[in-house]
């Protein structure tokens, strides 16, 4: 190294500029170890070989795979997922539910033609000679009136209205729409005098009620328990 010809006081070459310092440590001491640091050794112990030992398992013969399950037709399906008593009630249920609805559209379409020949309230008329001041030329003209479930008949005379006489029927007809039942008139001989009768007819929902009038020849009075009527 050069060092440009300059020396120190003590005829050795000047230092360089920096903060280390050398240390000459003795080799005896360099290699010198404590008896707590051992010395390690750069390669990996041997690892050891475990043997284990396995017994000879028997092989299992791989299972065959499963076909798929055939889905069931319709007809299948029905027979044996649905009880037979099902459809049976089921059709059960459908004649009744069409039975009554038949059975509520009879009834509207039978009042409706009730509404057309007697009218609201209902109403009935007829001419008859009964032997009350009447004859075949002028005879007694009857109305029949269904007013508010009462039967009332009005019997005019020879057709006269200045001798008009009413009846009211001893029945009081009772029952829902029971003021739409047609009422009409029958003359004829029903306790076997001689001379005509009159008989009401009420017509209600499945039966014909029949109220007997007998002529006493003047005018009708109700019938009693000492009549011999033949309906």
């Amino acid at each position: 190294m050069k060092t440009d010809g300059f020396l120190g006081d003590d005829g050795d070459p000047p230092r360089r500029n920096t903060s280390a310092i050398r240390l000459d440590i003795p080799s005896d001491i360099r290699n010198r170890t404590t008896g707590s640091h051992q010395p390690t050794s750069a390669i990996p112990p041997r690892r050891q070989q475990v043997q284990v030992q396995t017994k000879n398992v028997p092989m299992r013969p791989a299972p065959r795979p499963t076909p798929p399950a055939k889905k069931k037709s319709s007809e299948e399906h029905f027979h044996f997922n649905v009880h037979w008593l099902l459809p049976v009630g089921v059709t059960m249920v459908i004649l009744v539910i069409l039975w009554m609805v038949g059975s509520a559209a009879l009834a509207w379409g039978h009042q409706r033609l009730d509404d057309l020949q007697y009218g609201n309230p209902r109403t009935f008329q007829i001419d008859k000679a009964v032997g009350h001041d009447d004859s075949l030329k002028t005879p007694s003209h009857f109305i029949a009136l269904n007013l508010h479930s009462q039967i009332i008949v009005v019997e005019f005379m020879g057709g006269n209205p200045q001798k008009a006489i009413n009846y009211v029927t001893p029945v009081f007809i009772a029952g829902s729409n029971s003021d739409q039942a047609p009422v009409t008139l029958e003359f004829r001989d029903a306790n076997g005098d001689g001379k005509l009768d009159m008989l009401v007819h009420i017509h209600l929902s499945g039966q014909d009620q029949v109220s007997v009038f007998i002529n006493d020849g003047k005018k009708f009075r109700p019938s009693n328990t000492s009549d011999k009527i033949t309906l």
